[in-house]
């Protein structure tokens, strides 16, 4: 049964807004949780993952860098807690802020980080792979979250 009076073009283009106003939604709805709530009340709530520290980097498929993450054994637990991260999500891996800092440390830590894709996620660890070319994690050290 053959269909008609279907645009195949004017389908895409409609599918390409939503997706952009999806995208969009998401966008404001994570920017805004963000700079309400603190990672650890994210990670409570199973938005976020804090206590990381960074196992192996190695360079994957498209010259992208690839970082693996697993709990910092000081922490405790040998496995990642509760999480609603899924592989394709698109997070920010940045250093976890300390109790003692100032204002204005906390902001430059803040803005810093890098945008990634997560590729794997497991019962220990979380691989991610950085977004933008030549960034190679550099700035990544000590405890970090996702």
């Amino acid at each position: 049964m053959p269909v008609r009076g279907l645009d195949i073009g004017l389908f895409a283009a409609s599918q390409l807004s939503l997706l952009a106003s999806e995208l969009a939604a998401e966008t404001s709805q994570n920017s805004l949780l963000l700079s309400t709530y603190s990672p650890r009340t994210l990670s409570r709530a199973g938005l976020a993952v804090t206590n990381l520290t960074l196992s192996s980097q190695r360079t994957g498929l498209g010259g992208k860098t690839i970082l693996e993450l697993e709990q910092d054994t000081a922490v405790g637990g040998d496995t990642l807690n509760e999480n609603g991260i899924r592989v394709g999500d698109i997070v920010r891996v940045g250093q976890q802020l300390k109790g003692g800092e100032k204002k204005s440390e906390r902001k430059n830590i803040e803005s810093n980080g890098s945008e990634a894709v997560v590729v794997r996620v497991g019962q220990r660890t979380i691989q991610v792979a950085l977004d933008k070319e030549g960034d190679d994690g550099d700035g990544l050290s000590g405890r970090l979250w996702v």
